[in-house]
């Protein structure tokens, strides 16, 4: 990894990567009122060093709305699929007086601590895993077609996000030409059947011709997709 790429994913990575490597259990944490969220990330869209700046500020932000007892869950995705890397609920005690952390055993701080940090851990490797670092190409298509295929027959356990450049391949989200010679060549023929639950993004190309192009394809195909970055 050279110093470029670190500088980019610095503040993931010391923020999140700091403990012993201690497996927590995951389950005892659990709370059915704590909001979960589904984590897709497709790092290999992610090409420039500022693309993937962008995606490590994100993932800093939205690890700071997990609450102790909400079930992460994250899906890392290749160019050929997806599997699950995480599926974990946040370590961490409920919130409780002084006298009802003296008569309640059933959590400790202490071992909830660590096992926060061993949390930590897996979170920072399955998210940074499978970030673009060859420049390789990337179908940007087939990664949306993805993220609707890991949800076909299946229901979403909470708020989904999806880390992805939104960002076609070899397009320069600054000349709307370069979008327009995309759109013409790609997608007339482009075969696609999606079916989405409402999708927040993170690192998206900040890009006004990204959203006018996405737009423009999702009417086209009449698609139903509910994209937005999360705040």
């Amino acid at each position: 990894m050279n110093l470029r790429r670190r500088t980019a994913l610095a503040s993931l990575t010391a923020s999140l990567l700091f403990g012993a490597p201690v497996w927590a259990s995951g389950d005892k944490y659990c709370r059915a009122e704590a909001p979960g969220y589904d984590v897709h990330i497709f790092g290999y869209t992610f090409k420039g060093e500022n693309a993937k700046r962008q995606m490590g500020q994100g993932l800093n932000e939205l690890y700071k709305k997990f609450e102790p007892g909400a079930r992460i869950k994250v899906y890392a995705h290749n160019a050929t699929g997806h599997y699950l890397a995480l599926n974990q609920c946040v370590p961490g005690c409920p919130q409780q007086g002084f006298l009802g952390q003296l008569f309640d055993s059933s959590c400790s701080p202490e071992v909830a601590k660590r096992d926060r940090l061993a949390f930590n851990k897996r979170f920072a490797e399955a998210t940074l895993a499978g970030v673009n670092s060859g420049g390789d190409k990337y179908d940007i298509f087939l990664a949306i077609q993805n993220l609707s295929d890991a949800y076909k027959g299946q229901r979403h356990s909470g708020t989904v996000v999806a880390a992805i450049s939104m960002l076609p391949d070899g397009v320069n989200p600054a000349d709307p030409a370069s979008f327009d010679a995309f759109y013409v060549q790609q997608v007339p023929k482009l075969k696609i059947a999606l079916d989405f639950p409402p999708v927040y993004t993170i690192g998206a190309s900040p890009s006004g011709e990204v959203m006018k192009f996405w737009k423009e394809v999702f009417a086209m195909k009449k698609v139903d997709f509910q994209m937005k970055p999360l705040n």
